[in-house]
């Protein structure tokens, strides 16, 4: 592949780990970095925003033990 260097096929691989899901320490080991500090200070724009996935994850864990707010009715 004319163009493609050792430097593309290592962030391609990053990349796809980063993809499946995996976290930064294991994609340190893979890449061989010395922490994962190194890793996340090179590929971490490659995590996706994980806003509202933190979001849902309280609402999974709350909304079915906290009874629902309803609005008061006028006496």
């Amino acid at each position: 592949m004319a163009g493609v260097g050792m430097h593309d096929l290592r962030h391609f691989y990053a990349s796809a780990l980063v993809r499946v899901g995996l976290n930064a320490k294991v994609v340190a080991t893979r890449l061989g970095h010395a922490n994962a500090a190194m890793t996340l200070n090179t590929y971490s724009h490659l995590w996706p925003d994980d806003e509202d996935r933190t979001r849902q994850a309280i609402d999974d864990l709350l909304v079915p033990h906290v009874p629902q707010m309803r609005p008061v009715k006028d006496a």
